[in-house]
């Protein structure tokens, strides 16, 4: 892989539009629903793009009105911009035209990324921008543009193959899908947002499948040896720092190794044994602790990261109810394929730590990317 590279995006828009939420959503994969007002705060996240690193650092900025001055640090060594208003505020549209202005008024000719984000597209009962406004303000600027919600870590579940039958949608843990009304069967799954990891049996209990955004039509997509499903976890995404370190015996006894990047062949990294028998996840804890004293440190803190159906079940829980930092997916078998076992932060002493059969473990990967 080529050396990572840098890159410094600043988010921008009127108070109140979830700029902070959007944030952290991207970053940590949870919806904060506090309120405090954002002087200015800095988060990180390591993600690849077509193969390339990048380490990415994201400007939360204070709300601005058409009064503000728009702070020259805005304009020192961005690499591109999010400007972000409510699909809920006429206000909140209107001075996202201004903060255009003045952008362009600091930063000249000079042709710069920007992206028109319509946030709150969950609030469809007090939406009064339309799509359709939203997108043709972003082509008058030659910007991109899409609609958004901070709230959303989604994934449906369909009871028939190729997204059809009965669906449950779910935003959060669900330990019981029998629970919410829906057997299960689960045929074909959409991830629409986030990470998650499903389970063969209800509370979280049995085989686990690892899905990300994207969609799967059949369970042969995400390794399924059936159409049985039963509970499901949104995967919380905690730090940018990766490192993994695999023992041969048991309690961290025996030879080690440590990794830091994907391997789809653990014997083809010197590894000679196809077990692995204790492990030890590294990572840099969660941050939502540090977010609750931002208003008083936002200045010092360092935030470092990470059609046609049958009547629609929708199923949402609190965020507190996500997986804390969990970051590595051990597979059986080489390349990626075989039983998979989610790890997060913490110490393994056996295999029966991740609720594996055995200790066969053959190629271990990340939970890098799931937007």
């Amino acid at each position: 892989m080529p050396p990572s590279k840098s890159r410094k995006i600043a988010i921008l828009g009127y108070r109140s539009v979830g700029k902070s939420s959007l944030t952290i959503q991207f970053v940590e994969g949870q919806f904060v629903d506090s309120y405090d007002p954002t002087i200015e705060n800095t988060f990180t996240k390591l993600i690849t793009v077509n193969g390339q690193e990048y380490h990415l650092q994201l400007v939360d900025t204070a709300g601005q009105d058409e009064y503000s001055i728009f702070p020259q640090t805005y304009s020192i060594d961005i690499n591109g911009y999010i400007l972000v208003y409510s699909v809920t505020s006429i206000k909140s549209f209107e001075v996202i035209k201004v903060i255009h202005g003045k952008l362009l008024d600091m930063v000249g000719k000079v042709q710069i990324p920007i992206m028109l984000v319509g946030n709150k597209k969950d609030l469809h009962m007090e939406r009064v921008i339309s799509y359709e406004e939203g997108k043709a303000l972003a082509e008058s600027w030659n910007a991109a543009f899409l609609e958004s919600s901070a709230k959303e870590n989604q994934i449906t579940f369909y009871e028939g193959k190729c997204f059809t039958g009965r669906k449950l949608e779910v935003c959060g843990s669900c330990g019981s899908f029998q629970d919410q009304g829906f057997l299960n069967r689960v045929n074909s799954i959409c991830v629409q947002s986030g990470a998650w990891v499903c389970f063969d049996h209800p509370d979280f209990r049995g085989q686990q499948y690892i899905l990300e955004h994207g969609e799967y039509p059949d369970f042969y997509r995400w390794n399924g040896r059936s159409d049985h499903l039963g509970s499901c976890r949104p995967v919380g995404m905690h730090g940018e720092h990766y490192r993994i370190e695999i023992f041969e015996g048991s309690h961290f006894s025996g030879p080690s190794l440590e990794l830091t990047e994907d391997c789809s062949f653990l014997q083809g990294q010197g590894w000679d044994k196809t077990c692995i028998n204790a492990l030890k996840v590294y990572g840099d804890g969660a941050v939502h602790q540090l977010l609750q004293d931002a208003a008083e440190q936002s200045r010092k803190n360092h935030h470092v990261l990470v059609g046609q159906h049958q009547p629609v079940n929708i199923l949402v829980l609190p965020p507190c109810s996500i997986f804390n930092g969990i970051r590595w997916v051990l597979y059986e078998e080489p390349n990626y394929r075989g039983r998979m076992y989610v790890v997060e932060r913490g110490e393994f002493t056996s295999f029966n730590a991740w609720q594996a059969r055995n200790a066969s473990v053959q190629s271990i990967r990340r939970v890098v990317n799931y937007f």
